[in-house]
């Protein structure tokens, strides 16, 4: 039980689950947006994982803390589990049409968002490997 405590009671495989959730719903989203191109009226939409993960875990000058004992402190557990895909309208330059979706934004909006899911997708990986060569007490490779 010890164990299971020390590798698995920390945020940080929460807050990487949370980001791959918040990619797979970009990456659904910025697919809409192109697909809608070329529909009169259209707003493109986006997420933004990285101002709503400040919200959870604390912004600017303070953080919202929760102790667990009164010589630990970090970001609850509960703050990470509440965040969401919330969707917002793009501010951008519309076209005649009323539709403002730029394809050049957007497929590089997409490449982005391909890189960050990757990036923690290999992270995720690191940290199982870890624990795997911890648990069996064979060289990672």
């Amino acid at each position: 039980m010890l164990i299971d405590k020390l590798l698995f009671s920390d945020t940080v495989p929460m807050m990487m689950k949370k980001s791959l959730d918040f990619n797979s719903s970009r990456h659904l989203l910025i697919s809409n947006n192109i697909a809608q191109m070329d529909t009169p009226g259209y707003k493109a939409n986006d997420v933004d994982f990285k101002s709503q993960l400040r919200d959870a875990v604390g912004a600017g000058s303070h953080l919202n803390l929760k102790t667990t004992h009164k010589n630990h402190f970090g970001p609850g557990m509960m703050a990470l589990k509440k965040l969401a895909p919330l969707p917002h309208e793009e501010e951008l330059q519309a076209k005649s049409n009323g539709n403002n979706v730029n394809i050049d934004y957007e497929m590089a909006k997409l490449a982005e968002n391909q890189i960050d899911f990757n990036a923690v997708s290999q992270m995720m990986m690191k940290r199982g490997s870890t624990v795997k060569a911890a648990v069996t007490e064979v060289p990672q490779q």
